[in-house]
């Protein structure tokens, strides 16, 4: 069986998504099992401040529910 690839349209969704939240974008990775990694070059940029109710990627997302 051979390995899952990612398709360009699948990365192209995950950096513009990334983009969306607000994520700097440092590098992206396409794994062996075809998944897309947004690695962040601020990660503390994703935090969200103590004011925020929600951070940005859950303002585009929604909340998830347990």
């Amino acid at each position: 069986m051979s390995a899952a690839r990612a398709s360009i349209a699948v990365i192209r969704n995950a950096i513009q998504a990334a983009q969306d939240c607000g994520v700097p974008i440092g590098a992206v990775e396409v794994l062996r099992d075809g998944s897309v990694r947004i690695l962040a070059t601020r990660p503390e940029a994703l935090l969200s401040s103590p004011d925020q109710e929600v951070n940005s990627c859950d303002g585009l997302f929604g909340e998830v529910s347990d």
